[in-house]
């Protein structure tokens, strides 16, 4: 988890699979492992990165100059809700299709307005341009 820095990057967490072999985190990385076996460590990236989550270290940080941070204390001190493990990896199942999805209609959405914007060029284009409306007018 991140300690701060702009109010966005305050406190955002991720999962770290040992992509990078014998690779140590910065001084501004909280290492955050879960107590139990009974806690999923995706529902604790999922809960801390929702709203509920991000409110809490928005309120518990510190600001100096626009830039926020927390401290291990604060970091402890997050309320987690704990359901039962089944039910943690049905929400975190739940959430990363659902997060697929909106990757999916962002991307459909990207196509889109680049069709769009392609489409009005020409349009103009044609619209515009002398040359292309007498080979037109010719054609008809």
């Amino acid at each position: 988890m991140t300690e701060g820095g702009d109010w966005d990057k305050l406190g955002r967490a991720a999962i770290w699979r040992d992509e990078i072999a014998d690779c140590i985190h910065q001084n501004h990385i909280f290492r955050v492992r879960p107590a139990s076996r009974d806690i999923s460590p995706e529902w604790v990236v999922v809960y801390v990165n929702s709203e509920l989550g991000r409110r809490y270290f928005e309120e518990a940080s510190k600001q100096t100059t626009n830039l926020a941070s927390i401290n291990m204390t604060q970091l402890r001190g997050c309320p987690i809700p704990l359901p039962p493990l089944a039910e943690q990896h049905r929400i975190v199942a739940k959430v990363d299709a659902l997060m697929a999805l909106c990757d999916r209609m962002e991307t459909a959405v990207t196509t889109a307005d680049t069709t769009r914007a392609r489409l009005l060029e020409a349009l103009l284009h044609e619209a515009l341009d002398p040359a292309a409306n007498a080979i037109t007018e010719a054609a008809e």
